[in-house]
């Protein structure tokens, strides 16, 4: 007995790869505006020591190359000298443990290139004030249990906040967000791990966080709640857009096929490229049950 076999599917990505591939074409790329510089990249809490990462820019733009010269790196607490130091590496850790509320200025010299400069601080705490979960809400089309979290905290008034809200394990994808703070920043669409956004909508005022998604059933749910930077909220969100853009699916098609525009990385280093941005978190905050009404 023959198999009969359905060449529907193989003739869909022949068709696709052959689109891909006659509609490439080779470009000549001018690299003569392409300034070597400087990268550094921290990203600091406040109870872990400042970490360094340093690099150069390369040809094509999104490689790096590593350092061998001697890189000076001052580092100021509130104008204040708190490292003056020389290394021969590309990584710096240092002993030095951030504060909130103060702000940090970090200054880095290599000969032949310009000194950058870099400004951020540690914003100040803000805790979780409950976090329930409702077990479960709804079930999806694959069968899958969907909870409700719900996490209340509040926003300390007169200044513009930024946070990241971390809860359970993995993102779930097939989950409706229809909470109207995380809506307003238009990050859904790309797959965020995490949860980040702004007080636009309820600053100096009480707010709860209404999040939809498979968490498990009868087990433990831990959530954290960040207070972040500008910098480091804007760090998130272009980066978010960019992996997003960059990434294949499983079958490896749709970057080939549906790859999007590159993005752009946020940079907050004046002469050079990359971060540093500061945050503070809370401990880990464990969801309790509350009944459905």
């Amino acid at each position: 007995m023959i198999k009969k076999i359905d060449l529907s599917f193989y003739l869909i990505v022949f068709c696709s790869l052959l689109t891909f591939i006659s509609c490439t074409k080779e470009i000549e790329i001018d690299t003569r505006g392409f300034e070597k510089k400087l990268v550094v990249n921290s990203v600091f809490r406040q109870d872990k020591p400042f970490f360094f990462r340093f690099s150069f820019t390369e040809v094509p733009i999104n490689s790096y190359s590593v350092i061998n010269d001697s890189i000076h790196v001052m580092l100021f607490e509130d104008n204040k000298k708190v490292l003056d130091t020389k290394v021969l590496s590309d990584t710096l850790q240092t002993d030095i443990l951030p504060v909130f509320s103060r702000t940090y200025m970090l200054k880095v010299c290599v000969e032949g290139f310009d000194t950058i400069y870099a400004y951020d601080t540690i914003p100040q705490s803000v805790y979780i004030d409950d976090a329930t979960i409702i077990q479960p809400i709804a079930i999806n089309k694959y069968g899958d249990r969907i909870s409700q979290a719900s996490i209340t905290f509040s926003d300390p008034p007169g200044q513009r906040n930024y946070y990241e809200l971390l809860i359970g394990k993995n993102y779930d994808y097939e989950t409706e967000i229809t909470d109207p703070v995380l809506l307003n920043e238009g990050d859904i669409g790309y797959r965020p791990t995490t949860y980040f956004f702004s007080d636009e909508l309820f600053n100096g005022q009480k707010y709860t966080l209404r999040i939809n998604k498979d968490l498990g059933f009868n087990v433990p749910v831990k959530t954290i709640l960040r207070s972040v930077s500008r910098n480091y909220y804007m760090y998130r969100k272009y980066w978010t857009r960019h992996y997003f853009n960059q990434t294949t699916d499983e079958s490896g098609l749709r970057g080939i096929i549906y790859k999007a525009e590159p993005q752009p990385m946020f940079n907050n280093i004046i002469n050079g490229y990359g971060i540093f941005a500061g945050y503070i978190e809370s401990s880990p905050y464990t969801l309790h049950k509350v009944n459905a009404k």
